[in-house]
């Protein structure tokens, strides 16, 4: 059974949780021009900082062949993705925990150590694979907002583009996914009119549309326990695993 997929944003924690659905915000005023003052502001000092470490990061292979792309299915997945990225010395018992419910279980500690020392190497071996592979994939339900006719296209799911927003899995929900470059992919945009309309046909039906998400895994970052993943490319398709539209 896939395990449930979730998705927070920063904000969360005072508005409670995002929905897949929010609504986009108004468009603001166009902004003054900026001062001397805030070319050296704090603000604008950091801004400069994020551009460095995003230039600084891995960037995906566009050419990857999309089935070389592994499905995302569960926490424990992640959790390995991100143990290959952060390159810190595995905590053996707390991946256990995880891993086996015998383990997490057990109060006998002959038997816990059993346990672990069969268990050693199939998470090193989980590790070196994530490793190995850092393409992956993860389907989103409920994937697009209602047509946009301005942009030609549609708003993407926002925990898809929203800054701050992650997503996680019911079945370990201690490692997190976040997208670097989610602006980029805030509308599916330029979609052909047919397109357009049957996918406008089918976002009224329940459950009809999904999202493909194709990452690249970049980074990990151990102060939140993150995955930071690129995006290389977005599609819509149908349940039947028709293609609609992608970018």
């Amino acid at each position: 059974m896939r395990h449930i997929l979730y998705s927070l944003a920063v904000a969360a924690s005072i508005a409670g949780l995002a929905g897949c659905n929010d609504k986009a915000a108004p468009a603001a005023n166009a902004p003054a021009a900026p001062t001397l003052a805030d070319a050296t502001s704090a603000k604008a000092a950091e801004a400069a900082k994020q551009a460095v470490i995003a230039n600084a990061r891995e960037k995906a292979d566009k050419s990857t062949p999309l089935e070389n792309y592994q499905a995302l299915e569960s926490g424990n997945q992640l959790m390995y993705s991100y143990l290959a990225l952060a390159g810190m010395p595995v905590d053996y018992r707390d991946i256990a925990r995880n891993v086996s419910a015998d383990y997490a279980r057990s109060s006998d500690e002959f038997q816990k150590n059993d346990l672990l020392k069969a268990l050693q190497p199939k998470i090193d071996a989980s590790v070196a694979a994530a490793r190995a592979n850092r393409y992956f994939k993860i389907v989103l339900s409920d994937p697009v907002q209602k047509y946009d006719f301005d942009k030609q296209g549609f708003p993407l799911n926002s925990s898809v583009w929203e800054n701050g927003a992650y997503r996680y899995f019911n079945d370990n929900s201690a490692y997190h996914l976040s997208f670097t470059n989610g602006e980029a992919f805030r509308y599916l945009s330029n979609v052909p009119e047919d397109a357009a309309r049957n996918i406008e046909h089918l976002r009224g039906t329940y459950n009809a549309l999904e999202l493909v998400v194709y990452c690249f895994a970049q980074e990990a970052d151990t102060a939140s326990r993150q995955v930071k993943a690129e995006i290389v490319k977005v599609a819509v398709r149908d349940k039947k695993g028709n293609v609609l539209a992608q970018q």
